[in-house]
């Protein structure tokens, strides 16, 4: 396994593992940094053994080494990026540079549970959808890459289209993403999880926890900004179903998908428009809220998602489901982090831990 050694997720899937009578290496991240070499030496000192790429997240060091490798890779022009300060969210270009180059540089193997070339694919959030759009897969119409507000601006003129997702091309869990509104009269508002905090008129943005609500033009402008110079793109805003619990809520799903079969599976219930549930949203029990045309559907939908990543095993997918009908929001390569959640008896990762190499063989595209 390779992540970072103090990772939730790493532990996860050791406690499965273990209640297994089975164990794992741990190459951390860190390490991999320094001596390039470990990827090798660790994949021929275990070679029957299925390779996890852990996420790189919940370790601040490591965030900050990937930057500073990122901003190299891209050419170290100007300054080197200054430390992020506690929930700054800044430079996810060079993060996702950085990231990048380090998949690049592990050995290719037939043994990874999701290989490097498709989670750094999985990572560019609009070249994941560009990709799963191409296959063939119904998801939010893009509006494309945006270089600001102006830009966006102009590409809802041109489009006719009034409500968007402003979404951080390389985030993860919710951050940098807006849902953005123009009204007829010239009103706009844009609700998101970023916080916007004017220091000396530099613009600073940070992850919250409580969702943000603005309305202030040229504050929504200055953060539309903010947010396109580390990579932005835009989606048409798709509405969610209403809970049926609560008619002021609406929600989306998450779907774990285990060798392209839809397996784990939870409604993320918000009464705005972020979804996530670490954002103090709650958990709907999706099995009792769909028929069973509708569960079909969800299936269909995510085997036709997850075969745009035939060699990928572990994926998850957030999708909107309303009546028959689906769009795929996200593909997340590190999408296994649900606790208590299970299917069929058992979570994401006792799935993972049931798994051998010679169990799985890619599968064909859609």
């Amino acid at each position: 396994m390779f992540g970072p050694r103090d990772s939730r997720r790493v532990r996860g899937l050791l406690q499965a593992l273990q209640a297994q009578g089975l164990d794992a290496a741990l190459v951390d991240y860190a390490d991999l940094l320094l001596r390039p070499e470990l990827a090798c030496e660790a994949l021929a000192a275990h070679p029957q053994a299925l390779v996890k790429l852990e996420s790189p997240g919940e370790d601040p060091a490591l965030h900050a080494a990937l930057i500073e490798r990122g901003w190299r890779r891209l050419g170290g022009h100007g300054d080197a990026p200054a430390p992020l300060r506690y929930g700054e969210l800044a430079h996810q270009q060079h993060w996702y540079a950085g990231f990048a180059d380090l998949l690049a540089g592990l050995p290719d193997a037939p043994r990874y549970l999701n290989p490097p070339a498709d989670i750094a694919a999985m990572s560019d959030k609009l070249a994941c959808q560009q990709r799963l759009i191409a296959a063939g897969v119904d998801a939010p119409p893009l509006l494309g890459a945006i270089e600001g507000y102006q830009d966006l601006r102009r590409r809802l003129r041109d489009t006719g289209c009034d409500r968007v997702f402003v979404k951080a091309r390389y985030g993860s869990s919710g951050a940098g993403v807006l849902a953005y509104r123009r009204h007829r009269d010239g009103r706009e508002v844009a609700y998101g999880s970023v916080e916007a905090v004017d220091e000396d008129g530099r613009l600073r943005l940070y992850n919250s926890l409580r969702p943000r609500r603005y309305a202030d033009g040229l504050l929504i402008a200055r953060l539309i900004d903010a947010l396109a110079a580390q990579g932005a793109y835009a989606e048409r805003w798709i509405a969610k179903p209403r809970a049926p619990d609560d008619a002021g809520a609406h929600y989306d799903l998450r779907v774990l998908a285990l060798d392209g079969r839809a397996r784990q599976r939870v409604a993320r219930v918000s009464r705005s428009p972020l979804t996530n549930l670490h954002l103090g949203n709650r958990r709907g029990a999706v099995e009792d809220w769909l028929d069973a045309a509708q569960t079909q559907a969800l299936q269909t939908a995510v085997e036709r998602a997850a075969a745009a990543f035939p060699r990928s095993r572990s994926i998850g997918f957030d999708l909107i489901l309303r009546e028959r009908r689906s769009w795929v929001l996200e593909a997340n390569a590190f999408g296994d982090l649900l606790p208590q959640l299970r299917w069929q008896g058992r979570d994401a990762y006792q799935d993972q831990a049931a798994l051998t190499p010679a169990a799985h063989a890619p599968r064909a595209a859609a």
